[in-house]
């Protein structure tokens, strides 16, 4: 029940801010930038809560992790992480993003691939999970999150061109992509979090998937 608890306000507590009027408030109160520090910073609270009750929650197994599962969730989350990263460091006016300052619709970087890349990262992030996690409530974490990315990024476009509106929407529609150095750092940036998550996620999340990988070819 704790797990259902934490992922709902999860859940509720970003479509009440992105779906309502609470955002423009929010902003209009402290800024932007404040906004967006106090929103990446409710999110990770939020989802650190989500991970403690479900490491300590009691567990049902629907299926034990097949061989493949490590492997495909380490090439998996290696793009899910690139993602973040670009997502994360990327000019990007168009989605959710860090940074929006610096975007040029003639030279949009990797936008002009992927306008959503953050939250395809954490879509990906989700389903990377599933096979090696058959258990209730890490079902509820990892298949939610993937669910809630797929069914999120069907709406924020017409959300953000709500936003933006129409005009500047249509005035900042990317150009083909590109890589540059702002998608240099991203991919960077992205590699560095999932070579640090790989590596402490034992003492992080009580799973050792290094060491299943080691084991698997060989490296132990």
């Amino acid at each position: 029940m704790d797990v259902l608890i934490a992922m709902a306000v999860f859940v509720f507590s970003h479509i009440a801010i992105s779906r309502t009027r609470l955002r423009p408030l929010a902003i209009g109160a402290m800024g932007e930038r404040t906004f967006r520090a106090c929103y990446s910073l409710m999110s990770l609270t939020l989802l650190a809560w989500v991970i403690i009750t479900m490491i300590n929650a009691d567990r049902i197994v629907f299926w034990y992790a097949p061989g493949w599962a490590y492997p495909f969730a380490a090439i998996a989350t290696i793009i899910a992480f690139i993602l973040i990263g670009l997502g994360a460091y990327v000019p990007n006016p168009l989605s959710a993003s860090f940074r929006r300052k610096g975007y040029d619709p003639k030279k949009p970087g990797t936008v002009g691939w992927i306008r959503h890349p953050l939250i395809w990262g954490l879509t990906i992030w989700g389903f990377a999970h599933i096979p090696a996690n058959g258990d209730w409530p890490s079902l509820i974490l990892f298949a939610g999150t993937a669910a809630f990315g797929v069914l999120g990024t069907r709406g924020l476009d017409k959300r953000m061109k709500t936003r933006l509106g129409e005009e500047t929407w249509d005035e900042l529609q990317p150009a083909v992509g590109h890589i540059d150095l702002n998608a240099l750092i991203g991919v960077a940036i992205g590699m560095a979090l999932w070579a640090t998550i790989l590596v402490g996620h034992a003492h992080l999340f009580g799973a050792d998937p290094l060491s299943v990988l080691q084991a698997q070819f060989g490296l132990a």
